[in-house]
């Protein structure tokens, strides 16, 4: 597969993670992510020696990071949701008493 090729699809998968990222199951994320980084594994040793290799590694270090970041968010998000779910049933349970 082509450079152009590898890069197109490593973007896509990052723009998929980044728009559909609360609609994905953690389980989904982790694949995702999973896959992105084996993507850009491919596109390192595609790139390997170009004059262009040091600006394209940095540039997929720092997609790699916000996807990261984003699933990291998340992740952060859900639990306080859960957290704030059983204290509000909590303090519900605890009213009625």
């Amino acid at each position: 597969m082509s450079y152009e090729s590898l890069r197109a699809t490593f973007d896509n998968l990052a723009y998929e993670i980044v728009v559909q990222g609360f609609a994905l199951s953690p389980s989904e994320r982790s694949s995702k992510m999973q896959e992105l980084c084996l993507l850009a594994a491919r596109v390192m040793l595609q790139v390997e020696g170009s004059e262009d290799e040091v600006k394209i590694l940095c540039s997929l270090d720092g997609i790699m990071h916000r996807a990261h970041s984003l699933i990291s968010a998340l992740e952060q998000c859900e639990d306080l949701r859960a957290k704030s779910a059983r204290n509000y049933r909590g303090s519900l349970h605890a009213a009625s008493l």
